[in-house]
């Protein structure tokens, strides 16, 4: 299933990963809509637990995208520069 969302976060936990001789925090993504002005969401919350390589790899892909998308979208006289 998918879906579009506007909104992600990350943090570490609580999900686990056993590994010998104790258990390994993995990093838990979530992407979210924030409630509209009456306190519905028009979709639920998506999750997903990665390792640690997996979540950095992930950050690295994601700041690669957005660095693409800016210089598309730039020249198309699109980009209005929201930092």
């Amino acid at each position: 299933m998918s879906g579009f969302r506007w909104e992600i976060e990350a943090s570490a936990g609580p999900a686990r990963e056993a590994i010998i001789g104790g258990a390994r925090l993995l990093v838990r993504v979530r992407l979210f809509n924030e409630p509209d002005e009456t306190g519905r969401q028009d979709k639920p919350d998506a999750f997903t637990d990665l390792r640690t390589h997996d979540a950095r790899e992930l950050a690295f892909e994601l700041l690669a995208a957005a660095e693409h998308a800016e210089m598309l979208t730039a020249p198309a006289g699109r980009w209005e520069h929201e930092r």
